[in-house]
């Protein structure tokens, strides 16, 4: 409930923000200033509350089966107070009411808070539904925050309703009682409402769609890798997943995965996307009892685009340039480069001779390149590409470790076939000693 200088610093923030337009509402909280400012975009009166009626209700869905028992529940552990649990669709229109006494019943009524009308923020301004779908997550929106005054009798908690499989906001679970019987228990008890309806969703789905979900989540929690699920209505993707491709190739590739597993019961190809960007497919058939439930796959990019080697697909052709010559030179051995009991080797072109012994007891001059402990030179190679997932394993002279700096297999440097001086703090324990 909300003191009486609280509502008087709420209601000078909302004459302020109509006067001004873009005026600062400090002391509002920002879930609430930010509908504010949207309500004002929408051109809600907050004078006078409008209202739509719909007809088209889908009061048979599954959203409303799987709700029903969890609002009779809640009903009953509210019996004792003036309130009232309702459950929207995701367009914030009343498909379930069920109050606590027929006082606070005469009271929704007159607001239009009933069964077929709609609770949009764009058309009665900041309230528990509207501005759950706008937002995102759950709010506590209590007297003097409503946008229109004739909703500022009443407080009111709701929350999103996820379908466990896509994340989509389904509907909305709202409480809403008069402004001087809030209390925050009331934002607990519409969240854990919502999370029981969101596991009778879960439990409610298609079993095969079930296998489907089951066999996606074990793939996601071990792997850190992208994860794609494609079955015949169902779409599912992981965090990775979709930050890597846009939305153009993301809807190539579930089309592609779509129409393989129809056809193949395992899937390892690579797909050429329309950006040009080569992805590898690595998956497996979902089958329950002869159907075919989905594809779930592991994706990760095979081939960049070369950006620089395509010509554009407008405008005049752009002129070849000769290529232009590339002049290597190798750096003279470090003095102090000598191995412990003998005459410095002569560095060979750029590989160790064949049959050269491969030791460890060549050592750089202090501040110098490491040296290859066979040819006793300096390494000369740069490093093409970092990849962080490189061994920590100390492995023998004069091999090549997989998933180290570069991807170019010299036989005769110890350390990462870098450039010289190795700057990566990962490679540094890899230096000959």
């Amino acid at each position: 409930m909300l003191g009486r200088a609280d509502r008087k610093m709420l209601t000078d923030a909302r004459a302020h923000l109509l006067d001004g337009g873009n005026a600062v509402l400090s002391g509002v909280p920002g879930p609430v200033a930010a509908s504010w400012r949207r309500s004002v975009s929408s051109s809600v009166d907050p004078g006078e509350l409008s209202h739509e009626y719909f007809t088209d209700l889908d009061l048979g869905s599954r959203l409303v089966h799987c709700a029903q028992p969890v609002i009779e529940q809640l009903a009953e552990e509210i019996a004792a107070a003036p309130m009232c649990v309702a459950l929207t669709d995701n367009r914030a229109r009343l498909l379930v009411r069920r109050d606590s006494d027929a006082r606070i019943g005469r009271i929704l009524d007159r607001v239009y808070f009933a069964q077929g009308f709609g609770y949009a923020e764009g058309t009665v301004g900041t309230n528990g539904v509207g501005t759950v779908l706008e937002f995102g997550e759950s709010v506590h929106i209590v007297g003097a925050e409503h946008f229109v005054d004739a909703l500022q009798i009443f407080a009111c908690a709701g929350t999103p309703i996820r379908d466990p499989f896509t994340g989509r906001v389904d509907g909305v679970l709202d409480i809403s009682c008069p402004s001087q019987d809030s209390t925050p228990l009331m934002h607990s008890l519409v969240r854990a409402a919502a999370a029981r309806i969101q596991r009778n969703l879960l439990l409610g789905r298609d079993p095969v769609q079930q296998v489907l979900f089951d066999l996606y989540s074990r793939v996601d929690a071990r792997s850190r890798e992208a994860v794609l699920a494609v079955g015949q209505r169902l779409v599912m993707a992981n965090a990775a997943m979709q930050t890597l491709l846009d939305p153009v190739d993301l809807g190539t590739l579930q089309d592609h995965v779509r129409f393989a597993m129809t056809r193949h019961a395992s899937l390892a190809d690579p797909v050429e996307l329309p950006s040009g960007i080569r992805v590898g497919v690595r998956g497996s058939t979902v089958v329950v009892g002869g159907e075919i439930a989905g594809l779930v796959c592991l994706v990760r990019v095979v081939d960049e685009p070369q950006v620089l080697g395509v010509a554009a697909s407008e405008g005049p052709p752009v002129q070849q340039l000769p290529p232009t010559p590339v002049v290597l030179v190798r750096p003279a051995p470090w003095p102090s480069a000598v191995p412990r009991g003998g005459q410095p080797r002569t560095p060979s072109s750029g590989r160790c001779r064949p049959g050269s012994p491969s030791s460890s007891s060549a050592r750089p001059a202090r501040g110098g390149p490491p040296c290859c402990p066979t040819c006793i030179a300096p390494c000369t190679r740069r490093v093409a590409s970092f990849s962080s997932r490189q061994t920590r394993s100390r492995s023998p002279p004069g091999r090549w470790r997989t998933g180290c700096c570069s991807p170019v297999r010299s036989r005769c440097c110890t350390c990462c076939e870098t450039s010289t001086g190795c700057l990566h703090r990962r490679c540094r324990p890899f230096l000959p000693r």
